[in-house]
């Protein structure tokens, strides 16, 4: 048996994210050090701007209803004012977003749990996390349509 929610909702997150133009997802392909990376689970060392995404279970019910969790880790430099920004561009594509499928996950809401500054790498570069709550609709054999 092979369950494919949380690996579709993570890799069509990340493909929205870059379809709104706020870094590039080519899990495939190098990351290019001009631009913010978009990747799924640890965040390499460069390039200097990524969002690394990570899911995590948040709240299941007895119905097809489902909470999950995704952490944003961001990175975007030296200059705070860039990280904001990054984390404005994030926010502004998944808050309050309802009713729309992402890899044939239906979403009805996501929103922003948490978001906390984490400091500096080794490399000096300002560092932070938003948590992302995604309520989705999520059938199985044993749960209750």
């Amino acid at each position: 048996m092979t369950g494919t929610h949380d690996a579709d909702l993570l890799q069509g997150v990340a493909e929205l994210l870059a379809a709104e133009g706020v870094g590039v997802y080519s899990p495939d392909a190098p990351l290019s050090p001009s631009a913010t990376g978009i990747v799924l689970g640890r965040v390499p060392d460069g390039p200097d701007r990524v969002l690394g995404l990570t899911p995590y279970p948040v709240a299941d019910d007895d119905s097809t209803d489902s909470v999950t969790g995704i952490q944003a880790r961001m990175r975007a430099g030296t200059n705070p004012l860039d990280l904001v920004r990054l984390a404005d561009n994030v926010f502004t594509v998944l808050d309050h977003r309802e009713n729309y499928q992402v890899r044939g996950v239906q979403v009805e809401i996501s929103w922003r749990n948490s978001q906390a500054w984490i400091g500096q790498d080794a490399h000096g570069r300002m560092e932070q996390v938003a948590n992302f709550y995604f309520r989705t609709v999520r059938s199985g054999p044993y749960r209750r349509d």
